[in-house]
């Protein structure tokens, strides 16, 4: 029991690198043709430097996908043949999943209007915020490196 737990929040944290390591080679690389709407829409600024336009659907939203079906297939394998690993790590990859629909579609472009998420209070949390921010205004090269999102440059942390 305890190594699944362990291997849940395993798959959780390798996520970040997957996420990471995704965002930079492949949607800022061979499948920028998805990508880029998010990054064109986002630059449609609604009043505020905070506020981003509300585009709907994007293409960029099929990469949901693109890390939804290996959790389904896990979690569809593990259940039926009863192997608690497969599950494990089905959960960690749908929990880190969840959070970043949180954090990235909530809290950061509020695409859900959900009032006492869209100004966190916590300072990791605005840091977030600022940091994704940063990597879509790209003021300088520095900004880009955001790649990620639950792991970001220091300097964040101390605005």
């Amino acid at each position: 029991m305890i190594w699944n737990i362990l291997l849940a929040v395993a798959a959780f944290a390798f996520m970040e690198f997957v996420a990471w390591s995704n965002h930079k080679f492949v949607m800022h690389g061979f499948l920028w043709k998805w990508h880029a709407d998010h990054h064109t829409n986002d630059h449609k600024k609604n009043t505020s430097q905070t506020e981003l336009y509300n585009p709907g659907f994007e293409k960029n939203d099929y990469f949901f996908l693109v890390y939804a079906i290996p959790a389904i297939i896990l979690l569809i394998i593990g259940f039926y043949f009863s192997f608690p690993r497969l599950v494990a790590l089905g959960i960690g990859i749908s929990a880190y999943g969840f959070t970043y629909f949180m954090l990235h579609d909530v809290m950061v472009h509020q695409r859900l209007k959900i009032p006492f998420l869209i100004h966190p209070k916590s300072k990791y949390l605005q840091s977030v915020i600022e940091a994704h921010l940063a990597h879509h205004r790209g003021k300088n090269i520095h900004d880009f490196n955001n790649y990620g999102l639950l792991i970001f440059q220091r300097r964040f942390l101390k605005k």
